[in-house]
């Protein structure tokens, strides 16, 4: 299931210039790495990929 650019869940903020990022893909698992998710920050370009178990999760 992907989130959608309007929910906050999984939503971080960038680290770059503090906007809202937009999911931008994921990576299912492959073997033992585990499954990575991608965040695009629409406004300054800024990507962030991490380990799905990292990602954001709503307050």
């Amino acid at each position: 299931m992907t989130p959608s650019d309007d929910s906050p869940v999984r939503r971080p903020h960038c680290v770059v210039c503090g906007a809202r990022m937009q999911y931008a893909r994921s990576v299912p698992r492959l073997g033992a790495n585990p499954a990575l998710v991608s965040y695009e920050c629409k406004r300054c370009g800024h990507v962030v990929t991490r380990p799905e178990d990292d990602a954001p999760r709503p307050d």
